[in-house]
């Protein structure tokens, strides 16, 4: 019968043991999920530690040089050959050119140009005025190219010339009839360009004169014939000369400050403005030299008037000069204009702040719920202060009552006096959010120069920056006394 029993047999399911490594990495899985997410959909704030620097200010000006020019004109028709140096220093028994009626010089130079040779001296200024080119090439200026070929040509023409004109002397006894010399009629500094401002002053002053476009200059050297009357050269006669340039608002204000420095008033009342010199420096070659400056107005538009005693025959063969003028750096607390905001602060009078003991505050008028007028000391941080003024947080509280220390439509009184200020006026003032404790707090920065992308602040204010404070990058993400993480 043991055969034919029947046997219970039960069948337990198995049960895998829970893998505490999978529930565990899950949760790092999800919790990096998580902290992905957030970074990217959150707004990143980003902290500047505060430095000490400065900012060099960038004031690049053109001006137009006016200088006592004057143009000479061919007296007869003829073969030109010039014979002065452009730049070069004439005196009235010089000669500047020579004119070939008969064409007869002209083929005698020709014949002659074979034998020319030029010495060291001659290849030293081209290969002078080569390397000023090149160093001051800018792909942005493609048009200084031409105005290069020119003056290569033009001091070629020179050198060329004066080594003909000189074997023709040295050869022939009969040169003088061949061609007709002409003396300078007074000394000066000899040109060879017109350009139509030669008698521009800035008496009178043209804002056609910066429009670049419309700028036409001849050289006179380009042609070989000329007729009666033609232009063939120009002489620059005075020492003197001045430098006009366009003011932006910024220089204009500067410029009438040095100005005004300079103005003494007499005991009658009588205003006299001595002369104020500005340090400038060309861009062409660097030299820094000390003009003096006034400003004119013409149709609303600011002008400076840089007048020279010397220097002139430098840039007597330029019409347009580029140059810097040379002002103080600013030196302070460095920080991105990024990180500048503006707060709302309390104006109040500053006669009604008032000194308790170690602290400094208002005393403000209060009334109790049966009515009883009192007067209690607030204890308020004034951020900035100044001879009028004094400037408080809308936002400081009472740490144990939690209640702002002031509030619009609160009356001050004033010490010893009956008097009372009104609690409500208010303005902005510019400031950055110090993080160092952790959080956001409003700091009071004195601006003393910025440009595009940085500012200088004064340094040791009350409420203010000290170097190595860090602050926060762009002051848009954050709001006042909010936890950086």
């Amino acid at each position: 019968m043991a055969n034919g029993r029947k046997e219970n047999r039960k069948i337990v399911r198995y049960r895998r043991p829970i893998n505490i490594g999978v529930i565990f990495f899950g949760f790092i899985a999800v919790y990096l999920m998580v902290c992905v997410y957030m970074y990217f959909t959150s707004e990143h704030i980003s902290g500047y530690e505060v430095i000490k620097g400065n900012l060099a200010a960038d004031y690049h000006y053109t001006g137009v040089a006016l200088r006592t020019e004057r143009v000479y004109s061919a007296s007869k028709a003829g073969y030109i050959s010039y014979y002065a140096a452009e730049g070069e220093k004439v005196s009235v028994l010089s000669t500047v050119y020579t004119v070939d009626e008969s064409g007869r010089m002209s083929e005698l130079l020709e014949e002659s140009a074979g034998e020319l040779s030029l010495d060291e001296e001659d290849y030293t200024e081209i290969r002078s005025s080569i390397s000023s080119y090149l160093s001051n090439y800018s792909d942005m200026r493609f048009e200084d190219v031409y105005s290069f070929k020119t003056n290569v040509d033009s001091a070629i023409l020179d050198l060329v010339n004066q080594n003909l004109i000189a074997q023709l002397d040295s050869a022939s006894e009969s040169g003088g009839e061949l061609f007709t010399r002409y003396n300078a009629e007074t000394a000066g500094i000899v040109e060879y360009y017109i350009d139509g401002l030669e008698e521009a002053s800035s008496d009178a002053i043209d804002p056609a004169w910066f429009d670049g476009d419309g700028y036409e200059r001849t050289d006179l050297r380009s042609a070989e014939l000329v007729s009666e009357g033609d232009p063939v050269y120009k002489l620059v006669t005075e020492e003197d000369w001045q430098l006009v340039f366009p003011l932006d608002e910024e220089m204009e204000d500067y410029l009438l400050g040095e100005l005004e420095e300079n103005q003494t008033t007499s005991e009658d009342g009588t205003v006299t403005q001595n002369t104020t010199y500005i340090e400038i420096r060309f861009d062409k070659d660097d030299e820094i030299v000390w003009p003096s400056v006034t400003v004119q107005y013409v149709d609303g538009q600011a002008y400076g008037v840089l007048s020279f005693v010397n220097s002139m025959v430098r840039y007597a063969g330029e019409r347009y000069l580029d140059f810097e003028i040379l002002r103080d750096e600013e030196t302070g607390l460095k920080i991105p204009q990024s990180a500048v905001t503006e707060k709302d602060f309390f104006v109040i009078d500053a006669s009604y702040v008032t000194q308790s003991e170690d602290r400094t505050g208002f005393m403000k008028k209060t009334v109790s719920e049966d009515g009883t007028e009192a007067v209690e000391f607030v204890n308020s941080t004034i951020y900035y202060q100044d001879e009028q003024y004094a400037y408080v947080d809308p936002e400081e509280e009472d740490f144990s009552t939690s209640k702002k220390l002031l509030e619009s439509g609160d009356l001050l009184v004033k010490a010893d006096s009956a008097e009372y200020y009104q609690v409500g006026q208010t303005e902005q003032l510019k400031g950055v959010y110090n993080i160092n404790k952790g959080y956001t707090i409003f700091r009071i920065i004195q601006i003393l120069y910025e440009n595009e992308e940085y500012c200088i602040v004064e340094e040791g204010t009350s409420y203010g920056l000290s170097v190595y404070d860090h602050i926060v990058l762009n002051a848009d993400t954050v709001e006042e006394a909010q936890v950086i993480y």
